[in-house]
């Protein structure tokens, strides 16, 4: 059975199953791999609304730092209020008479009232500390979230640029499929013109079904490669009408190093193990901060208040406490002590359940990220070593191509042995192509596995952590 439907374009095949393929556009920029990632990051909303979240964190730290700063609170009242008249006295008989009991009514005016309560903190054991602290450590978190974020976003550009490239020179391969081709059907037309017995009728059938998978794959390769550069387009915020193109090779594989340096990269980098770090530090202080409201908070304040109504007569009794008409302000210092039946001891025992879930999260990552880092640097091997020895088997199938050619075009070879190197050719470059867009990929996996891309983020996006000071 004739294995033509996988002659010339065989490789585009796998290539377009596996690859987010992309075409070059006819004009435009050419943009490499690192000027791809800086503007996808710079353009990525999913980057800016993770550093919103940074943004949220930090003013929770100013939340939790403002509580370290005098409290100012305000009252201010208004109002009627029955008018009054100082007591006076009798001489006959001595007594005290109130000319506006409280149990009459001797008409009404206005009042006004301000009450003013400022205090400091002075010592609280640890409740505001252990929180701003625990925020700071926060921020750390949602930073490197941005770090993760930017991983997938790197990924995402790294994966449709690598199919993009691989798009491109698998179109060439197909106008050199094609090129075979034709020259072979002319060969064929003219021994048959001739009635040469190295060619028969049942050729012509042979080589059609060649250029028709030639022609199926490159309908794939155009179809594919549009709607897929429209997606890299939108990654890097391209509008629709602006174009860019793409250097037409891939990376050349080199050998990685060894499994065990990418693992403690991997537990140094990662942007999981930053967020696990800073949390765990986190979760620890908010349950000392669950503690410490157990203790009471220390603090100096200063209380006035000032009040006047114009239809009350004041008095200056030191004894007689009018809210309506009174002027004061002094300090003092004092304790605050909340006490409760549980609550507290429920506020810790939260806190501490959250700690415990984190160190949990820990060890899961501890045992699974390795097993991810391996897996990647297993197909960064795999790749490498099968690129290299694919190159020699599709330069020798193409050295065989051509010899079968010239051997048939000196009389001493047959139509069969140029069928057959041409399947070859296209298999074992269809292969290699594979394996370097594999081998190009599986880096951009190892990269993300082990958050070796933090390194070399485009400098607006270092993070603060990572900056010479």
């Amino acid at each position: 059975m004739i294995k033509g439907t996988y002659l010339g374009g065989i490789f585009l095949a796998a290539i377009l199953a596996l690859a987010p393929a992309a075409t070059m556009a006819a004009e435009g920029p050419v943009l490499n791999l690192p000027q791809l990632i800086s503007m996808a990051l710079k353009f990525s909303p999913e980057v800016k609304a993770s550093k919103s979240e940074v943004n949220f964190a930090e003013e929770q730290k100013n939340e939790a730092h403002g509580y370290r700063y005098p409290q100012l609170d305000a009252t201010a009242m208004g109002g009627v209020v029955p008018n009054a008249r100082r007591p006076q006295v009798a001489l006959a008989p001595p007594r005290i008479v109130y000319p506006d009991p409280s149990n009459r009514l001797h008409g009404v005016n206005v009042f006004g009232r301000l009450d003013v309560m400022i205090t400091q903190p002075l010592y609280t054991f640890g409740k505001i500390a252990f929180r701003e602290e625990a925020a700071n450590r926060n921020i750390q978190v949602k930073k490197a979230g941005v770090d993760l974020k930017r991983g997938e976003v790197i990924f995402q550009v790294s994966e449709a640029y690598y199919g993009l490239t691989l798009a491109e020179q698998g179109k060439d391969a197909v106008k050199e499929a094609r090129g075979y081709l034709s020259d072979t059907k002319s060969r064929i037309e003219r021994l048959i013109a001739i009635r040469s017995p190295n060619a028969r009728e049942t050729d012509r059938y042979r080589l059609a079904v060649y250029e028709g998978s030639v022609d199926k794959f490159g309908a794939q390769a155009e179809e594919g490669s549009k709607v897929a550069y429209g997606a890299l387009k939108a990654l890097v915020g391209y509008a629709p009408g602006e174009n860019f193109r793409v250097p037409p090779e891939l990376p050349t594989p080199a050998s990685a190093k060894s499994l065990d340096q990418y693992i403690r990269t991997a537990l140094e980098m990662r942007p999981e193990f930053t967020q696990l770090k800073e949390g765990l530090v986190a979760r620890q202080l908010l349950v000392d901060a669950a503690k410490a409201d157990r203790y009471p908070t220390f603090f100096a304040a200063v209380a006035a208040a000032l009040a006047g109504a114009p239809g009350r007569d004041t008095t200056r009794d030191p004894y007689i406490n009018d809210i309506f008409n009174q002027t004061y302000a002094f300090p003092f210092v004092g304790a605050k002590w909340h006490l409760d039946f549980g609550i507290t001891k429920a506020k810790i025992n939260q806190a501490r359940a959250e700690l415990d879930q984190l160190k949990h999260t820990e060890r899961t990552a501890l045992m699974g990220i390795p097993v991810e880092v391996a897996q990647a640097h297993g197909k960064v091997q795999e790749n490498y070593k099968g690129s290299i020895g694919l190159e020699k088997a599709y330069v020798n199938a193409r050295r065989w191509l051509v010899t079968a050619l010239s051997n048939f075009d000196m009389g001493i070879g047959k139509m069969e042995d140029i069928f057959n190197a041409f399947e070859k050719y296209g298999y074992t470059r269809g292969d290699y192509l594979t394996a370097l867009y594999e081998y190009s990929l599986a880096m951009a996996k190892l990269d993300k596995a082990t958050g070796a891309y933090r390194g070399s983020l485009p400098v607006e996006a270092v993070p603060v952590s990572q900056k010479k000071k």
